[in-house]
């Protein structure tokens, strides 16, 4: 069964459940105080009867006396205390009626009692109440009335009320599969766009009311927020492997060339050896950092563990600053302003920092020099080298994937860079709320800023 027949299905029978149980407690609450009426009325009239009949019983026979209070459509009988009767008055409109109504049988009640009987198809309440009468004796004068008007409004009142149930499912079953279609509709249109992306390999999305804020549009929304993610998760699966298959083809092509000259020659002429091995280590680290450079560029940013904190720059400057002086032997400064702290990934931010760093040294050959300053609610890391500089052109592209400057223009004829750096370093600034922006001027030199927010405590612990 479908979920459309489902919910049809289900909400039709929960209507018409509800619908019957209200009808049918509304016709029981209303047929419980019609009968208790009718037993107040009785109980009303029996009290009368009695008084008239104690008042009249001494100047006026007992059979005049029954007869005229004799109730319309009923019996009127007076039971000694010994459980005999007096001939009982009946003024049923059918013989055969009172007949059976003088054949009902009877007994001697000491206290008032009130209770319904049936006779032939007729519903009747039966009054006894104790009276005393004139001679002292104790008798009981019981009244039979018939509730046939009460029995007939009842009757009217459960044809109604079936008329009207059958009346108001009508509305109700079409308004159920109105509210089926309605609710599947969504679910209809994820099946369908599931089917044409399976058939067809591209990633559509739902089209969604922006007017709605129901849970089905919550969940179109999710759903087109999971094939957003998906997509961007394919084509940077696709961009990774079309990268590592184009970049790193050409470092195994050069190890594999100085692997065969090695073979080859290197026992013999120990200056090939020399050069074979170097080449073989410079392009083995050189595709090891291309393919950490990729694996990340892979990575959906919220899969980097960001972890936000409260950082010192300047202790994380001069901290990267010296460490990158012992490893590569260059001449790196940096300013000591105090303490500028700001929020962010301190493995993040480093990461950017040796990436700029990197490329200062690949692109120039004095010395490098690392400012720290504070302007309002951002702070600034600034790599500051005089090498060769770029062109007002190539600054547009070299956050580009791959993009390198030319090689001939390089401080020694050929940087050893992959062109990812950049391009990752803006990838870690969007991740962790930074930005990163370059000036450079040729033959002048490049600067290369990180743009931080200021933490809102940095005032308190300048």
């Amino acid at each position: 069964m479908s979920l459309r027949s489902k919910i049809y299905g289900y909400s039709s029978v929960l209507f018409a459940v509800l619908l019957i149980a209200v009808n049918l407690s509304v016709y029981i609450v209303f047929e419980r105080i019609s009968m208790s009426n009718e037993i107040k009325r009785v109980e009303a009239e029996a009290g009368s009867i009695v008084t008239g009949v104690r008042d009249s019983a001494e100047s006026i026979p007992p059979d005049d006396l029954l007869r005229a209070y004799a109730p319309v459509e009923g019996m009127l009988r007076i039971v000694n205390e010994d459980g005999t009767s007096s001939d009982p008055v009946t003024t049923a409109t059918e013989p055969q009626l009172n007949e059976m109504l003088s054949k009902l049988p009877y007994k001697y009640e000491s206290q008032k009692k009130s209770e319904y009987t049936r006779v032939g198809e007729l519903e009747y309440v039966w009054v006894s109440v104790p009276v005393i009468w004139p001679d002292g004796e104790v008798v009981n004068v019981q009244v039979t009335e018939s509730v046939a008007d009460t029995e007939n409004g009842l009757s009217v009142l459960r044809t109604v009320l079936v008329v009207v149930t059958i009346i108001a499912l009508i509305p109700a079953i079409i308004s159920s599969r109105i509210l089926a279609n309605r609710m599947t509709r969504p679910i209809q249109q994820m099946t369908r766009t599931m089917s044409d992306i399976q058939s067809s390999g591209q990633f559509k999305r739902l089209p969604l009311a922006a007017q709605s804020k129901d849970e089905l549009s919550t969940m179109g929304q999710t759903f087109n927020r999971m094939m957003d993610l998906l997509e961007s998760n394919f084509e940077r699966q696709e961009r990774f492997v079309s990268d590592a298959s184009h970049e790193l083809k050409t470092p195994l092509t050069i190890i594999e060339s100085y692997a065969s000259l090695l073979q080859r020659r290197g026992k013999e002429r120990p200056e090939v050896f020399d050069e074979a091995v170097e080449a073989i280590l410079s392009e083995s680290v050189r595709m090891r950092e291309m393919t950490e450079q990729l694996l990340l560029l892979a990575k959906q940013p919220e899969q980097w563990n960001i972890q936000l904190e409260r950082l010192d720059i300047t202790r994380l400057a001069q901290e990267s600053t010296r460490a990158f002086r012992e490893a590569y032997h260059r001449e790196v400064y940096c300013d000591d302003p105090g303490s500028i702290w700001v929020i962010s990934d301190e493995s993040k931010l480093k990461q950017m920092l040796f990436i700029l760093l990197d490329n200062a040294r690949k692109y120039s050959e004095d010395a490098i020099e690392v400012r720290l300053e504070s302007r309002g609610q951002e702070c600034r890391i600034c790599i500051v080298d005089t090498g060769i500089g770029m062109r007002e052109e190539e600054l547009t592209k070299v956050f580009d994937r791959f993009y390198r400057v030319d090689p001939a223009r390089t401080r020694s004829g050929g940087a050893s860079g992959s062109g990812l750096g950049l391009s990752l370093a803006k990838d870690i600034a969007g991740a962790i709320g930074a930005r990163v922006e370059l000036k450079s001027a040729e033959g002048v030199g490049t600067e290369a800023s990180i743009i931080l927010p200021v933490s809102v405590q940095t005032t308190l612990f300048s």
